[in-house]
């Protein structure tokens, strides 16, 4: 029986399962879940998956552009939202009359 050694233990993308790491998509690279999370970043509204561009409603993917791309780039987020609050104000009420 062979001894395997500690993180020698590649995957096919390259992770290191015993250090804790898995493969994210979206990201496109290694990550451990308890330290990031495999998701669009929530303030995103545009992002790229290295090729295509992609509008982002609620975080998740949209509609994207269908490219042939000869190099993969990084995954990333290409448009943030503003850091500042939305805020609902009421319409205002139209003045009331007599009729006159």
């Amino acid at each position: 029986m062979s001894i395997i050694a500690p993180g020698s233990d590649w995957d096919i993308k390259g992770c290191i399962s015993s250090a804790g790491y898995s493969w994210c998509n979206i990201l496109g690279r290694c990550i451990r879940v308890w330290e990031e999370s495999c998701q669009i970043p929530d303030n995103c509204l545009g992002w790229s998956d290295g090729c295509n561009t992609c509008n982002v409603i609620r975080g998740k993917v949209g509609a994207c552009t269908e490219m042939m791309c000869f190099a993969q780039s990084n995954p990333e987020c290409l448009v943030w939202a503003p850091d500042m609050p939305i805020i609902d104000y009421p319409m205002p009420m139209p003045p009331v009359s007599d009729g006159h």
